[in-house]
């Protein structure tokens, strides 16, 4: 018997974010009407600055994966440098390519503008600062004048940017510094997973049929981490396996396609089946469904690798699970037969996907604004069993200013894509044939 319950955890995108900022908004916006807001203890980690939001009227409990505590703020010219060569030196991720030059042009004018008025006023003003006397006053002034201008841009303008920027640059650079960073933040949200796992009802039974993890920004990267990382602990977990169990109703190797068919969900369909006989099985994967907004995953091979050959070698490695999931290169299948001993003791051979083959049974669905330059597809990078959904904001000055949407997706006032969030959760709904 379904228990019902849903958890749904939302990962929040870079900067200074303060706990429960992200999840309120969400869970503000996506309110059903008339529905109560309950706000209970956390209760399933140690962490007592986040809650359980849940409404009167749906099966689901939200909780946040809050992070931004474990990261330490990089220098600015740490931020400079990176964005520099990614911007410059690297190859452009496709998403990136036709908006590069953009950022290019106005980082050399910016440059330029600032060498011409150097220029200028060395011509014009030389003979003041001729002597050192002269020269020396000249510049302390000049100092003095920009630390002034430069604190009073780095509490604001500068600050954001560095702090984004600079959580980018934590999380996604495997330095030594950041290792210990990359690892917390990993580990403390693999937790929070594993404990929705294993929550119980008072009777005993599971309290989550499933989890749904949705991801912001830079949070997208951070989930699908602990996804990539969990799922390698539940892919061979298996209990209470009928001894007569044959896995004939769905195969896997039904899900194997080139090109997933999204029309009227077929693909997704098949997925939820999938999820279903693992759970008959007693395999323990709860996440049925993986949300990313505004994703930089779509420049993967910018930031999360050396380029686009070492990015692909890595997914055929399966190190960076894919959708539908990387084909064993031996039997070109993404399940391998394994050996259990079934409920009355007698051996039993089930299909059994591989430790990065989550994606195979977990629903991927990806959002992202037109002009959302941080955002943007995913299946070109991750693969066609991906669900691309591309929004365009209603107000034309927003959708005409680049990232100027990137903190819209459950915006209330441009609510684009918070009508299509809406619409996936509403999906996940419990009815009685399911």
């Amino acid at each position: 018997m379904s228990s019902g319950r849903i958890a749904i955890v939302v990962v929040h995108g870079m900067g200074n974010q303060y706990p429960m900022e992200t999840l309120r908004g969400f869970t503000e916006a996506i309110r059903p009407p008339d529905a109560v807001l309950y706000s209970s203890p956390n209760r399933i980690t140690d962490d007592k600055e986040v809650r359980r939001i849940s409404f009167s009227k749906t099966p689901f409990d939200y909780f946040e994966y809050y992070w931004a505590h474990y990261m330490e703020e990089p220098r600015i010219m740490a931020v400079l440098g990176w964005s520099l060569k990614l911007l410059f030196w690297k190859t452009p991720s496709n998403s990136l390519k036709k908006h590069v030059w953009v950022v290019r042009a106005a980082i050399s004018l910016f440059v330029g503008l600032i060498l011409a008025i150097s220029v200028f006023g060395y011509l014009n003003y030389q003979e003041h600062i001729n002597g050192l006397l002269s020269a020396t006053i000249f510049g302390v002034s000049l100092v003095v004048i920009f630390k002034i201008i430069w604190s009073l841009i780095s509490a604001t303008v500068v600050g954001a940017v560095q702090s984004s920027i600079g959580d980018v640059i934590k999380y996604t650079i495997p330095s030594p510094e950041n290792i210990s960073v990359r690892e917390k933040i990993r580990k403390n949200g693999m937790e929070l997973l594993r404990n929705l796992h294993v929550a119980k009802k008072d009777n005993g039974n599971a309290k989550y049929e499933k989890i749904i993890l949705i991801g912001h920004s830079l949070g997208t990267i951070v989930a699908y981490d602990i996804l990539t990382s969990l799922f390698a602990e539940y892919h061979l977990d298996y209990v209470n396996i009928p001894a007569t169990f044959k896995q004939n109703r769905l195969k896997v190797i039904r899900l194997r396609y080139p090109r997933p068919n999204h029309k009227n969900n077929q693909y997704q369909r098949k997925q939820g089946r999938l999820f279903q006989e693992y759970q008959s099985l007693g395999n323990q994967w709860r996440v049925s469904h993986f949300i990313t907004l505004g994703s930089p995953l779509t420049h993967a091979s910018m930031i999360l690798s050396r380029g686009e050959e070492d990015f692909q070698r890595k997914k055929d490695q399966r190190e960076f699970p894919i959708s539908p999931p990387q084909l064993d290169h031996a039997d070109n299948h993404f399940a391998f037969d394994a050996k259990f001993r079934a409920k009355e003791n007698k051996p039993v051979t089930i299909k059994v996907l591989h430790h990065a083959a989550h994606f195979a049974m977990t629903q991927w669905t990806n959002l992202y604004y037109k002009n959302d330059w941080i955002g943007g597809p995913l299946s070109s990078e991750f693969g066609p069993g991906i669900v691309d959904i591309e929004v365009i904001a209603a107000h034309k000055l927003l959708r005409s200013i680049p990232l100027a949407t990137h903190t819209r997706y459950w915006d209330r006032q441009y609510h684009e894509s918070l009508k299509v969030l809406k619409r996936i959760l509403e999906d996940l709904l419990p009815t009685p044939d399911r």
